[in-house]
């Protein structure tokens, strides 16, 4: 991102015409092989408008719905107990709230391409625009790829999210017998997920609107099964307790009573605000909306009401589903996955894979003693693990794609920031796919073993995206500050606002909430950590920890080393609140015959009804 004035990178960023579907041909002759070559192949510098509103939620749905409640809160429910689970995973839904209802009103004035990094650029900072745009990308690759260096072949289990999940996904297989190895059935998914990136756009939102459907089903089925089983459904009676764990150990608890490392009431708060950490990456994915602005119908009508209600679903489905196997599983099971404590046998087949048997949903059925349904689970949890991955490659190839476009490399730019004839980015897909060639490495390096993969990317993950949504709150923060600069231009306590835009309430008392919040959790993300050196807790390596350390802060540590870097190369400022005055009305969204806001009426009624089912269909 060359340093500039808003305008001149507006111009740029041409993405998109309004008018129509179709880019223009670059015409510029390249002077090398290489240029030759690219400008055959990636004739456009756009994207293609064919996403309607359904089809951006679900991709935003299929994105943030991964394997996290099925599998990873297990670990949560061990830590912190039924309740300490529900108590971290409500907390966390606030969170996503804040910082969704912040992104929802400045989507709602700016629906422009690339906007995870065009507001803090433009609001903020050049610098801190580019930070979030490089570690939205391919952030947590560098610190995936900087923790195997520092922990060797045994941990070597997390590249992008992408790349993880496509191995779990892989790891599912194994739950039918080891004919079918982890290595063929990783080439096989990660063939999968490049192909349906590959096909056109419009191919690939259906795509993506059956798996929300089915993602959706799955979990009602789940919640179904929950209810019945407590309800005394199952052939043999479970033992449940619907409480707190009575303090923290970073190892959980087990029947046979494992020392407390921090006892009473200031361990329990310990131990939920641990288990917020982890379910912070499991709500994570409701900002994808944002990436579809390039490929949206209607961005200006479709993207604010995708933004304010896409993310309420997982997040109610998550506490509901939370809550209702809180409500029948023991916590002291010694089969829910314990972070450092191997569950397998030592050489066993399944020794550190993850399967089904692991989800705290599957455990209460195999307690409850019902036939069948694990291994349809089983199936369901691979199916997931899949489809999370391949929203995960869309929105890294879209967010390459955007960062070429502004790139002042005429290379990249000419390739990464270019599409073929079906206005799909090609090179950017292959470039962002190129870390899966790591999942081999995984799991040669691995053999056997590839300890909890998801547990160690949800910490090497959750610290950046936190430092993203703080910077998008802030974001907000000077957008809202800066309309008072320009009251005959824009002014959010006027009628009209309210009718084209979405005007969130209580602001900006949200995005105050939302960046102290993110703020603090990344601040204390790795206390845990810490407390294990120290403490040299029962369980825990030295090495371990040390670990447990670096994936929690390497990501931050990124993700400010390369704003601070790009700030000192081209000595960028903060913007100034009258530098906003031409920024208001993109000139690159393209005109829309009804803007108005929850499809008002002519009478003027509103329907909020209809607003929220129209984007669940």
């Amino acid at each position: 991102m060359a340093p500039g004035s808003i305008k001149t990178q507006i111009e740029e960023v041409t993405i998109e015409q309004g008018e129509t579907h179709q880019g223009l041909r670059v015409g510029k002759s390249p002077d090398d092989i290489l240029g030759k070559l690219s400008h055959e192949v990636f004739k456009y510098d756009c994207l293609d408008r064919r996403l309607k509103r359904h089809h951006v939620t679900g991709i935003a749905f299929s994105g943030a719905v991964g394997i996290g409640l099925f599998q990873t809160s297990g670990q949560i429910i061990a830590i912190g107990g039924p309740v300490g689970a529900f108590l971290a995973y409500l907390f966390a839904g606030l969170t996503i709230f804040a910082v969704m209802r912040s992104l929802a009103e400045i989507v709602s004035v700016r629906p422009v391409s690339g906007a995870i990094m065009d507001y803090p650029d433009v609001f903020v900072d050049e610098a801190l625009g580019f930070a979030v745009g490089v570690m939205y990308w391919w952030g947590p690759a560098l610190a995936c790829l900087s923790q195997s260096l520092l922990i060797g072949e045994k941990r070597l289990a997390n590249c992008i999210s992408m790349v993880t999940l496509t191995i779990a996904a892989a790891m599912f297989t194994q739950y039918w017998g080891p004919g079918f190895g982890v290595a063929p059935a990783t080439f096989i998914l990660l063939l999968v997920i490049v192909l349906m990136n590959a096909c056109g756009v419009r191919i690939y939102g259906n795509l993506e609107w059956t798996f929300k459907w089915v993602k959706i089903l799955l979990i009602f089925l789940i919640c179904i099964s929950m209810i019945a089983i407590k309800a005394g459904a199952g052939p043999k009676s479970i033992h449940s307790n619907f409480e707190i764990s009575p303090g923290y150990n970073s190892t959980g608890f087990f029947e046979d009573g494992s020392t407390v490392a921090i006892p009473g009431t200031g361990g329990r708060i310990m131990a939920v605000w641990t288990c917020i950490t982890v379910a912070m990456f499991q709500f994570m994915g409701g900002e994808i909306v944002l990436v579809t602005a390039a490929e949206a119908e209607s961005p200006r009508r479709d993207l604010p009401t995708a933004a304010r209600y896409m993310y309420l679903l997982p997040v109610s489905l998550y506490l509901v589903g939370i809550f209702l196997v809180g409500l029948c599983i023991n916590y002291l099971d010694p089969r829910l996955p314990h972070p450092h404590v191997d569950y397998y046998p030592t050489g066993s087949r399944l020794d550190g894979i993850t399967t089904g048997t692991r989800s705290p949903f599957v455990i209460v059925i195999q307690t409850a003693g019902v036939p069948g349904l694990p291994g349809f689970l089983n199936a369901a949890f691979l199916f997931s693990a899949l489809t999370a991955a391949n929203s995960a490659l869309y929105v890294s190839s879209r967010t390459l794609f955007f960062l070429a476009r502004k790139s002042s490399f005429k290379f990249i730019k000419e390739t990464a920031g270019r599409t073929n004839n079906g206005h799909t980015p090609l090179a950017a897909i292959a470039i962002s796919f190129l870390p899966g060639a790591l999942a081999f490495l995984v799991v040669g390096a691995a053999k056997t073993s590839v300890q909890e993969p998801i547990f160690v990317l949800s910490r090497l993950y959750t610290g950046p995206i936190l430092c993203i949504y703080a910077s998008e709150c802030l974001a907000f923060l000077r957008f809202r500050q800066g309309m008072k600069l320009f009251p005959n231009t824009i002014d959010r306590n006027k009628s009209y606002y309210k009718e084209i835009h979405y005007r969130a309430h209580w602001q900006p008392l949200w995005a105050i909430i939302g960046l102290v919040i993110c703020t603090f959790l990344m601040l204390s993300f790795g206390w845990a950590a810490i407390y294990d050196l120290c403490a040299r807790t029962k369980g825990v390596t030295k090495e371990g920890s040390v670990v447990d350390l670096a994936t929690a802060y390497l990501g931050p540590a990124l993700f400010f080393g390369v704003y601070f870097a790009y700030k000192y190369t081209y000595k960028t400022k903060i913007r100034s609140y009258s530098s906003f005055e031409n920024l208001w009305y993109p000139i690159d969204v393209p005109d829309e015959p009804d803007t108005r806001r929850n499809s008002k009426a002519a009478s003027g009624k509103r329907r909020p009804i209809l607003g929220f089912l129209s984007w669940l269909r």
